[in-house]
């Protein structure tokens, strides 16, 4: 069967658009796939020869993305100077938006009201309200939506999810993650997008996004699962002195009836190496390594009472289905980064003309967002306030 090809446009040609465009030139054969293949159609930056070196520095590079040089992913690819360019190309069927957050609902409502199916990287927007007009000119015009939530599409996290929802485990009843880089912040110009309000700055609109993966996927998407709207119980912030942003938010969401998470992110410290996630359910703790955005590894750890020697005297009595040894589960990424794997479920809900993924659905976007404007709102960083101080700056 001939793989389908979907044909991209990239908007902006930073760091993350690099690694994402590099992924679409992966030979999909390295990671088992074969009814789908991409094509980078169109490159959009602030000048054409900025685009232009883009693709150049595409077409020149070695180790795995050399593939689809070779093999036509690179075939024809225009660069404009404009993103309104690539957005009327009739050769782009799908718009992966890359710029800084606070660009990103002006980016993609241009997209979709060009008629253009979007894939926004996260955070999806600044606010809900933001959210929910795209989320409604995108069922207006009919094109889909998502938000580049990557790590969702990994093997090791439908692997995670399988070990939680299978029941062995027993229930879940906390999530605890953690998302920090000591970033030196101190060393870092006022305009670096790691700090500069102007381009969503902090470590909340930075790193947040992740931990809030493993949460959703062990939590929302439980099975016993019944609350739809979680919300944030309590949160606390500390600023940055220098420009006003956060360098650190924690916050504890509850699932009514379930299990609360609590996730933190911090640019002054580092993420522990061997647990950055601990999803502790009845009969077990999983254990994720770091990085939460990529991590290779899972454990499943018993409880002290079921180890053999345990000394707690008052432990209860080990049941024939209890989890008495530690097992470790590893899931390396065969080739390229790790984001052909989120290009790839795109281009199958293109294919079969869905305007919307079950994997990443919209609403589980909107809750998410939601945590994060409750956090930003709710602060003392200079963003509480945004949009109304956007113009100020």
């Amino acid at each position: 069967m001939t793989p389908h090809t979907i044909r991209w446009g990239i908007i902006s040609t930073g760091g993350i658009a690099t690694t994402f465009s590099k992924d679409l030139l992966v030979d999909p054969a390295t990671r088992g796939v074969t009814d789908v293949r991409h094509k980078i159609a169109a490159v959009g930056s602030r000048s054409v020869p900025s685009a232009q070196a883009f693709i150049d520095k595409l077409k020149a590079a070695s180790g795995p993305s050399s593939w689809g040089a070779q093999n036509g992913g690179l075939e024809g690819t225009k660069a404009y100077g404009t993103y309104d360019e690539v957005y009327a190309d009739p050769d782009v069927d799908v718009v992966y938006i890359g710029t800084p957050h606070p660009f990103h609902h002006q980016n993609a409502k241009a997209a979709l009201l060009a008629g253009k199916n979007v894939l926004c990287e996260k955070p999806f927007v600044m606010d809900v309200a933001e959210l929910d007009e795209l989320i409604a000119i995108a069922k207006e015009n009919k094109v889909f939506l998502m938000e580049a939530v990557w790590t969702r599409f990994q093997p090791i996290a439908y692997a995670v999810q399988e070990a939680i929802q299978s029941g062995k485990l027993g229930r879940p009843r906390r999530v605890t993650a953690e998302l920090s880089s000591f970033a030196h912040i101190d060393d870092r110009a006022d305009d670096d997008r790691m700090i500069d309000p102007k381009l969503g700055g902090g470590a909340l609109l930075d790193l947040a996004p992740y931990p809030a993966v493993w949460s959703m996927l062990a939590l929302h998407q439980h099975p016993q699962n019944t609350d739809m709207e979680p919300q944030v119980l309590d949160f606390s912030q500390r600023i940055y002195k220098r420009n006003g942003v956060d360098e650190m938010s924690a916050f504890t969401v509850k699932w009514e009836g379930l299990a609360e998470a609590r996730l933190l992110n911090d640019f002054t410290a580092w993420t522990p190496r061997d647990n950055a996630c601990v999803i502790d359910c009845d009969k077990a703790q999983l254990i994720i390594d770091h990085p939460l955005y990529r991590p290779e590894r899972f454990r499943i750890v018993p409880h002290p009472q079921t180890v053999a020697g345990s000394s707690e005297s008052e432990a209860p009595a080990v049941k024939p289905d209890d989890i008495t040894e530690e097992t470790e589960h590893r899931f390396s990424i065969p080739a390229g980064n790790g984001m052909h794997y989120e290009a790839d479920h795109v281009a199958r809900c293109l294919r079969d003309g869905k305007l919307e993924s079950d994997r990443m659905p919209l609403a589980e976007s909107r809750v998410v967002q939601g945590w994060l404007d409750t956090v930003r709102k709710g602060g003392n960083s200079v963003l509480k306030d945004w949009p109304h101080i956007a113009g100020n700056w």
